[in-house]
C-alpha cells in the first residue's frame, strides 16, 4: 500500500450518500493489549469479572477472519497498528517472542487485506509506557499522562516516531489515533504536532486524527488546523464502543444475543439504533470498536455483531450511506469548509 492508493480514494466520498465509517482501536500483532494494559498500568490480575483470565494472545487467524468480514460487508474506516506494543519489540523488527518474519506476515495481512478500504494509523508508540526517544527507554509514566504536559516541540518527534516505525514495516499511516485520550489537554499543540509529523515522515498535506467520542448525534468531522496549505481533520466517533461488555461475557453468544447487541447500532428494519439517530440528526455515523471487543476473549462475539451490523446497513440503508475511509472523511470535510 502506498500514498498513491490512499490519494485515489479521497474524492469518492463526495456523493449524495452519507458517509459511514468504522474505527478499530488497539490492533497489534499477537498481544492482547488490553490484558497487558490492565496488568501493567492498573496493577490488576487481568481477570474477567467472572474469574476467567483474559487471554494473553490474540491469534494471527483472527485478523484473517476480521478481513473476511470487512470484505463481505464492504466496510471501510481506519485500523490502528500499535508500532511497539508494550515496548516489546516493534512491527518493523519483530515483536518479542514472535520473531520478525511472523510479525511481518501479520502486518502484510493487514495491509493487503484492508489497505484498499481502511486507512492505517499508529496508536502512538507503545500504547502503554511513554518512551524516551533518544534511548528507547520506557519511562515510568503512561503515554496518556505524559502527553498532557507536552508541547508541539516534544509531541512532533513522538508522533513522527510512531509514523516512521509503521513506514519501516510497510504501512502508510494517513492519520493518527490517540491511545486513550493522548493529547486531549493540549489539543492545539497536539494538532500542530500531527501535521508537522505527517509532513516530516510522509510529505502529506492532508491528514486526520481520532481523539474524541461525541454524544451529539449531529456531530461530524471538523477541520482542526490549516497551516500553509496543509489541513488536519478531527474525526470523532459518533458512539462509544457498544461491544465493550463482550470482553467479560462467559461463553459464545447465540444468534439472539448477537442480534440484540446489533440492535444498539441499527435494528434489522433500520428504524432505530445509534446509526439511525445519527443519520436523522444529520451527522455522519462513525462506529467505534476495539480489537479486544471484537475478539471478545476468544469468543469473537464482537466480530459476529459487526458482521450482522454490516449486513443490516447494506439491507436497510442501501445506497443512502457509503462506507468511507478516514482520509475520505477528511477530504470531504476539508472541501466542504474550504475558504
Amino acid at each position: 500500500m502506498g500514498a498513491s492508493r490512499s490519494h485515489l480514494r479521497i474524492g469518492a466520498v463526495l456523493t449524495a450518500a452519507t458517509p459511514i465509517a468504522l474505527l478499530v482501536d488497539d490492533p497489534t500483532p499477537f498481544l492482547h493489549l488490553y490484558r497487558h494494559h490492565m496488568r501493567d498500568l492498573h496493577g490488576s490480575t487481568a481477570c474477567a469479572a467472572d474469574g476467567r483470565e483474559l487471554a494473553a494472545e490474540i491469534p494471527d487467524a483472527f485478523l484473517d477472519r476480521f478481513v473476511a468480514v470487512t470484505r463481505e460487508r464492504g466496510l471501510a474506516g481506519k485500523f490502528s497498528i500499535v508500532p511497539a506494543p508494550e515496548g516489546r519489540g516493534d512491527v518493523a523488527r519483530g515483536i518479542a517472542d514472535y520473531g520478525a518474519e511472523r510479525t511481518r506476515r501479520w502486518v502484510r495481512t493487514a495491509v493487503d487485506g484492508l489497505g484498499a478500504r481502511f486507512d492505517f494509523s499508529p496508536e502512538m508508540i507503545t500504547h502503554s509506557w511513554a518512551v524516551e526517544l533518544a534511548t528507547g527507554k520506557l519511562l515510568g509514566e503512561n503515554e496518556h499522562d505524559w502527553s498532557q504536559r507536552q508541547t508541539r516541540a516534544t509531541l512532533t518527534p513522538y508522533v513522527a516516531r510512531g509514523l516512521a516505525l509503521l513506514q519501516e514495516a510497510g504501512v502508510d499511516a494517513t492519520g493518527v489515533t490517540s491511545p486513550w485520550f493522548f493529547g486531549r489537554d493540549v489539543e492545539p499543540e497536539y494538532a500542530a504536532a500531527i501535521l508537522a509529523a505527517q509532513r516530516q515522515v510522509h510529505g502529506r498535506e492532508l491528514s486526520w486524527y481520532f481523539l474524541h467520542v461525541r454524544e451529539d448525534p449531529a456531530a461530524r468531522p471538523e477541520v482542526a488546523l490549516r497551516d500553509g496549505g496543509a489541513t488536519l481533520v478531527s474525526v470523532p466517533a459518533s458512539m462509544d464502543d457498544l461491544l465493550w461488555d463482550t470482553i467479560w461475557k462467559h461463553g459464545p453468544a447465540d444468534a439472539a444475543a448477537v442480534g440484540a447487541l446489533a440492535d444498539a447500532f441499527l435494528t434489522a428494519d433500520g428504524r432505530a439504533g445509534r446509526v439511525r439517530e445519527v443519520l436523522d440528526a444529520g451527522g455522519w455515523p462513525v462506529l467505534l470498536a476495539h480489537w479486544q471487543t471484537l475478539w471478545s476473549n476468544g469468543h469473537e462475539t464482537g466480530l459476529a455483531v459487526l458482521d450482522e451490523v454490516g449486513a443490516r446497513v447494506a439491507r436497510a440503508l442501501g445506497d443512502a450511506v457509503r462506507w468511507s475511509s478516514c482520509l475520505e472523511l477528511a477530504a470531504a470535510t476539508a472541501a466542504a469548509t474550504a475558504e
